[in-house]
This record gives structure tokens, sequence and C-alpha cells, in this order.
């Protein structure tokens, strides 16, 4: 990764870090616990490592497995741990730069590691939120990633819409669309978060993971998906259904489209996210299906399938440039089923755009 932008990312993140009293910043990644924020930071992504930084110095630390890699990937000194523990070299390195309160990211780092550190007498300060802050933008770079992502989901989807027949299994549908993505150059999936596929009646359930239930014919199945590339994601919902749609369902994708047509036109730098999300549930309540709709609009995506900012009724957000969000309005009715229309989106000072273009935003039919 390009030294500058990772110096760029630590100045930015130092503005609100050194001047609180923080004198270092230690990141781990714990066999791919955190990796997201160490690979943010220093341009490694072994599934090791740790990061320590201040305002001059930066230490990567790692073992024999990824010291060639931590040297191509990362500009910083790394460090060959060998056969100490890493709590060993952390604290020597601390010592060394007469660092005593150190930033540290409370969501990803092992409660027996933060024990650990504040038994060596250094003071924990959580940084989790400045961390998430400066990730929050996006640059051009990492745009063009994200709409690569997009491009390989999308273009999966609609590979496997050959493969939808009747009988086909939730789990067969998941597997084929993560299939379809490597054989386009995806690292893959989301990892630890699997696809949605919701087929029948379980399309009611907003986060209804794949079972082995046989898609059949007079149903319809709501897929959320996105693919991963060089690290960044893609985030995308859409509706498939087998043989010919009813008018209700027809009725119900149509007005979802509409609120997600509504809301994009909300979108612009300075508009409050709870703003975005009031207008799609307007439409819905329209129709009096505001009820059915049971999650927020949307989120932020990047390294992570979800990152700042929240569109929601309770979000404190307000959209700046360079947010790259998802606007993801649903329908969920209990013994029938529900529905979501689902596309990220970047800030731009001009207002949003699609990043999930090369994807229709219909109802999907397969005829069998």
């Amino acid at each position: 990764m390009n030294r500058n932008l990772i110096l760029d990312r630590h100045s930015r993140v130092g503005k609100s870090l050194w001047p609180n009293g923080i004198d270092a910043v230690v990141l781990f990644n714990i066999e791919g616990v955190g990796w997201e924020d160490l690979y943010y930071f220093s341009g490694f992504r072994g599934t090791s490592g740790v990061l320590i930084f201040g305002p001059r110095e930066r230490f990567l630390i790692t073992d024999g497995r990824y010291i060639l890699q931590a040297r191509e990937q990362s500009p910083f000194t790394v460090i060959d741990k060998s056969n100490n523990e890493d709590i060993a070299l952390v604290e020597s390195l601390l010592r060394d730069l007469g660092a005593k309160t150190i930033g540290i990211n409370a969501k990803t780092l092992p409660s027996y590691l933060y024990l650990k550190l504040a038994r060596l007498g250094f003071e924990l300060v959580d940084v989790s939120d400045a961390l998430a802050v400066c990730r929050r933008k996006k640059l051009q770079e990492e745009v063009e990633l994200i709409k690569k992502a997009a491009e390989q989901a999308s273009k999966a989807f609609l590979n496997i819409l050959n493969d939808i027949r009747s009988g086909i299994k939730e789990t067969e549908v998941a597997a084929r669309l993560e299939y379809e993505m490597r054989l386009l150059g995806a690292e893959g999936g989301w990892g630890d978060t699997g696809f949605i596929v919701a087929s029948g009646e379980r399309s009611a359930l907003p986060h209804g993971r794949p079972t082995l239930r046989e898609w059949q014919k007079g149903e319809w199945a709501t897929i959320d998906f996105g693919a991963r590339y060089e690290g960044y994601v893609s985030d995308i919902t859409r509706n498939v259904y087998i043989g010919s749609p009813s008018k209700k369902a027809v009725e119900i994708h149509s007005l979802l489209c509409m609120a997600h047509i509504e809301a994009v036109s909300r979108i612009k730098p300075g508009v409050a996210a709870r703003d975005v999300d009031a207008a799609a549930r307007q439409i819905l309540a329209n129709r009096g299906l505001d009820k059915y709709f049971t999650h927020s609009l949307g989120h932020g995506i990047g390294l992570e399938v979800h990152e700042m900012p929240r569109l929601s009724s309770r979000s404190t957000d307000v959209l700046e440039q360079g947010d790259v969000v998802t606007v993801e309005p649903g329908v969920y009715m209990e013994g029938y089923g529900g529905m979501r229309v689902e596309d990220d989106y970047l800030v731009t000072d001009k207002g949003a755009q699609r990043l999930t273009a090369d994807i229709p935003m219909e109802l999907f039919v397969v005829m069998v």
C-alpha cells in the first residue's frame, strides 16, 4: 500500500488523539480478529500482527509466517517476534517510546490482552470511535475497490439465475454465488458474515441465513449478498421469483423501489441520516406498510459490511462527502414473506452515486 496514503491516515486520526493525551496506539490482529484496522493503518493483510504507532514512530510485529509479506505490504519497521510473546514485545517498544497512555480498539481487543496490558501499568483508552471516523471517509482508491466488488457480485448474481430451479436448496444458491464471485476475481463473500438466502415464508426473516429448505415454484427468495475485493466489500439485496409473480408480490416490490428511490433523492452532504430513513419510511406509511419495515434504512460499508454512518430513525449522523452507504428498505410479513431492495451509494457533492449500477433494480423472475 502507498506509504503516503497510510501516513495520511495516521495524520488524520492523530489529530483527535495526540492533543488529548494519547501517547501511542496499539492495534492487534489475532488470527483475523481486528484485521481491518491493522490493514487500514499498516497495509498488512496477514492473520496475525500488532501495529504500534505514535506521532512519529511506527512498528509492525508479526511472526515467521508473515515476515516477507509484511515487508512487501507495509512501509513500516517490521519486527519478527520469533519465540517472544506479542505482549512482551509490545511492552518493550512502549517503554522505549516512553508511552503511558495507550489507545486501543476495545471493540476488537480480546479481554485477555486488555488485562495483560492493564497489569503492566499502562492507562488504556478506547479510541475505536476515532478509528471508525477516520475509516468513514472513502478516498477514490477505496471507492474504486468497492465498485469492483459490486461489479463482481452483480455479475455473479446474474450468472446464477440460469441455475435457479424449483427444488434448489437455499444453501446451494449461496454456495453458487460465492463460487461465481471467486471465478470473477473476488476474494469471496463477506467471510465470517454469510449471505442471506430466505425463500417462501422464510423471506419474512430480515436475516434469514440459508438452510436446506428447497425453494419451490410460486415462491420468491430474498438474497442479500456481496463480494470482497482487496479487502473492500459490496452489499446488495435482490428478490427472485420462481414462476409467475403474484400481484401482491409485484406491488410490494414496486413500493420498495419507490421508497428506495425517494430516500436516495435525499442523499447529499449535510443531510441528517435520520431524514433519509424517514423519506423511505413515509412512502411505506402512505400504504400502511411502515410497521413491517423493522430495521434501519442503511449503513456504511468499506472493509466491514457495517460501518459508519448509520441511516436510521435514531441516528445522530450527518452525511458527509465520501461516505459510502447502503439503502435497503424492506417489508416483512410473518406467515407471508418479505422483500428488500438494496444498493450501495457514494455521497458526492452533487448527491448520490450508485456504485451497484451493474445490476437492475427489479423483481427477477425465473420461469421453469
